[in-house]
């Protein structure tokens, strides 16, 4: 593991599904600033249960999480905010805002007590205002969030996790619903908050995607964290064919030389 600083740690992390012989864990990992990792594994291999963890979303039956050295579980929501951010795989569509308001909201944390009596200042409002155009919703402002599709509710919720510029950004299959034109703008600009300094764990099913974009590979299987370390040197091992029970292998992308995971 890199030398810089570890902005997540996870120290001997368990849990239980309720109702469930499966467990997860016990898991330890750390990721440090300024890395993009990708969480990859089968389907209920438990990523989207990490996630959550890690969000505080779920309660671990053991260990901690910290994010830059503070225990998560000892935080209030608002504090936690102001640490990460989190984009869940499901949509909540039952609130009635539009979608400025709930971009707003996710700025709201960031907030002294005397900006929120206003909602937000003026240079709040440009920063709110240039998220949404960088993801593509600024036209969208004043459509209520339940009339939205799939792909334009999903950018609205990125655009609220992206406003509140917190220092690690989860993220469970974060292109869902988009199309391959609004999916690689959105890559691109999580590329360049990579390059500024935001730390990324993504959850995400597409091997080519992840090998072409992140640094670093978490693998998990039926609850265990079986591997993890450099993205190339995974998607080049005879893990991710184990792990999927599939016959798939990796070749050079022919110019950008990053591995691209094909069926032989």
């Amino acid at each position: 593991m890199s030398a810089r600083q570890a902005v997540l740690s996870l120290v001997d992390i368990q849990y239980a599904w309720p109702g469930s012989d499966r467990a997860l864990g016990p898991i330890e990992a750390d990721i440090p600033q300024g890395s993009w990792v990708g969480l990859i594994g089968p389907n209920g291999a438990g990523k989207s249960t990490l996630l959550k963890l890690i969000a505080a979303y779920l309660t671990p039956g053991a260990g901690e999480i910290t994010v830059q050295g503070q225990s998560i579980h000892a935080l209030s929501p608002a504090a936690r905010a102001r640490l990460m951010a989190f984009v869940p795989q499901t949509l909540d569509t039952s609130f009635d805002l539009t979608v400025q308001e709930v971009v707003e909201l996710g700025r709201l944390n960031q907030l002294s007590w005397r900006e929120r009596l206003g909602f937000s200042g003026r240079g709040d409002a440009t920063h709110v205002e240039r998220v949404m155009e960088m993801t593509g919703v600024n036209h969208l402002a004043r459509r209520p969030f339940t009339t939205l599709s799939g792909g334009e509710a999903k950018r609205a919720l990125l655009a609220a996790a992206l406003v509140q510029d917190a220092p690690l950004l989860l993220l469970d299959e974060p292109t869902a619903h988009l199309d391959p034109g609004h999916a690689l703008r959105f890559l691109d600009l999580i590329g360049e908050m990579v390059k500024g300094g935001t730390t990324v764990l993504m959850a995400y099913h597409d091997l080519t995607t992840v090998g072409l974009y992140t640094d670093t590979l978490w693998v998990l299987d039926q609850g265990k964290l079986v591997a993890h370390g450099p993205s190339e040197e995974i998607l080049h091992s005879d893990i991710v064919p184990r792990v999927y029970d599939a016959p798939l292998v990796a070749i050079d992308h022919p110019r950008t030389r990053r591995p691209l995971v094909i069926f032989p």
